[in-house]
């Protein structure tokens, strides 16, 4: 296992998903990419539910931009928390429809193993239900996936 994804938000199962995923790296020697993405957590178009929709996520945008702001800084705390272990670690922010953009990454990046919260900020309304987003990523992702609850 050479490359670990971990995507994450600000959720309690997000930091979950870090701690499992520095376990893993550590035991394995992989190198870890942390993703976040500032974008919609809805539906989209990629799974036939808004069709011919696409994403307004302008990084021009000063809200958009703050958003980005506050996940580089929750990225660089994460990176930091994963400080001791020999792979290295890329935090990466991309647009969009925050599903679509996780299994893009996983479809065209060199990931071995994906990391992800139960369900995360987007879900908090449905604590007892799987996240859209990782049911989404879960479903259509074609390398493993790891739920953390």
């Amino acid at each position: 296992m050479k490359k670990i994804l971990i995507p994450v938000d600000s959720s309690e199962y997000a930091k979950r998903a870090v701690e499992q995923g520095k376990a893993m790296a550590t035991t394995f020697g992989s190198d870890v990419v942390l993703l976040y993405v500032v974008g919609h957590v809805v539906d989209s178009p990629r799974f036939g539910s808004i069709p011919n929709v696409a994403p307004v996520v302008d990084p021009a945008d000063p809200i958009v931009g703050h958003e980005k702001q506050g996940a580089e800084k929750m990225l660089n705390v994460y990176k930091e928390y994963f400080g001791d272990i020999k792979g290295k670690v890329e935090t990466i922010v991309l647009y969009g429809y925050v599903a679509d953009e996780i299994i893009n990454y996983i479809d065209t990046k060199d990931v071995d193993f994906v990391i992800m919260g139960f369900h995360g900020i987007g879900s908090a309304l449905y604590p007892s239900l799987l996240s859209s987003v990782t049911s989404k990523v879960l479903h259509h992702s074609r390398k493993p996936v790891l739920v953390i609850k």
